[in-house]
């Protein structure tokens, strides 16, 4: 199994966000969209972080209780951007409530059912948790997060022409699905990582984060150890990783046009507001130009 770079990689904030349990970001233009596990929202901030706009996927409001709260979301961990600049946001399907997804298009939003390929994966993982998604090639690629029973981190394959028919009839089938790969991740201070999102850099390799919470739940929180940046091949091998300084726990990454990475934090306290992060440098082993 691949180490962990001798040198962290140095995370530097570049904002605080107005929400908090930040969990995907994705970059279009000059702007960025970011989800929020236990919101209803969509926000849109400057490159920089400065908000600017505000989406409401789902209507209604959630519970201010913590425990009622976290029973009732939807629990939108996963962002992606679609052909025609359109974004899908996808529940984790960690339970029956969290089985909707979102399509953006031109500002329009329509729901999502997830229920007939959740059904599929579940026959997969002991405990599925989709926590990110990224468009590769032509597949869409989900994370399967392995913090639950069985530590099952996954790269779950779609097929992108059927992901697309499917959309257009509001759901998303187990037809889509074309194959999973495992994923075997280290441990960072004896606690296992876990996968929390799938990024392309402009220069086309693919990316993703992962975080070492002390839980074997996909529903209940733990102590954050540490996060890392890894890197895989076009055979989705891992053949680079190392960790990132200061300890959060990392759970959105994107790619700005020119390179330079965007990530979330979040620090699963509906008090503390979510900072938005950069890497000045991808450095070797991590960067691959």
């Amino acid at each position: 199994m691949l180490t962990l770079a001798a040198t962290p990689l140095q995370l530097r904030q570049l904002a605080t966000l107005r929400l908090s349990a930040a969990s995907a970001l994705v970059c279009q233009g000059h702007s960025f969209w970011v989800l929020a596990d236990d919101a209803l929202v969509l926000q849109r901030y400057s490159l920089s972080g400065d908000w600017q706009a505000e989406l409401t996927l789902l209507p209604g409001e959630l519970p201010s209780d913590a425990k009622l709260r976290k029973r009732r979301k939807p629990d939108f961990e996963a962002l992606m951007s679609l052909p025609a600049d359109s974004l899908l946001a996808l529940g984790s399907g960690s339970t029956e409530h969290r089985c909707r997804g979102c399509l953006v298009e031109a500002g329009n939003v329509r729901v999502i059912d997830l229920n007939p390929l959740y059904r599929a994966l579940a026959e997969h993982f002991q405990d599925l948790n989709i926590e990110g998604g990224v468009v590769y090639h032509q597949q869409v690629l989900l994370a399967q997060r392995g913090n639950g029973r069985g530590r099952e981190n996954a790269l779950v394959l779609l097929d992108l022409p059927q992901v697309l028919r499917d959309l257009e009839g509001g759901q998303l089938s187990a037809a889509t699905l074309q194959r999973i790969v495992p994923l075997q991740l280290p441990e960072l201070d004896g606690v296992q990582l876990s996968l929390t999102d799938l990024s392309v850099a402009p220069w086309g390799a693919l990316y993703f984060t992962a975080s070492a919470e002390a839980t074997d739940s996909s529903y209940l929180d733990g102590a954050c150890v540490g996060s890392v940046l890894g890197r895989l091949d076009a055979q989705l091998n891992i053949v680079a990783l190392s960790r990132l300084a200061p300890v959060v726990k990392i759970e959105g990454l994107t790619f700005q046009a020119d390179g330079r990475p965007l990530l979330v934090a979040d620090a699963d306290d509906p008090a503390i507001a979510a900072p938005l992060f950069t890497l000045d440098e991808l450095s070797e082993p991590v960067r691959s130009d």
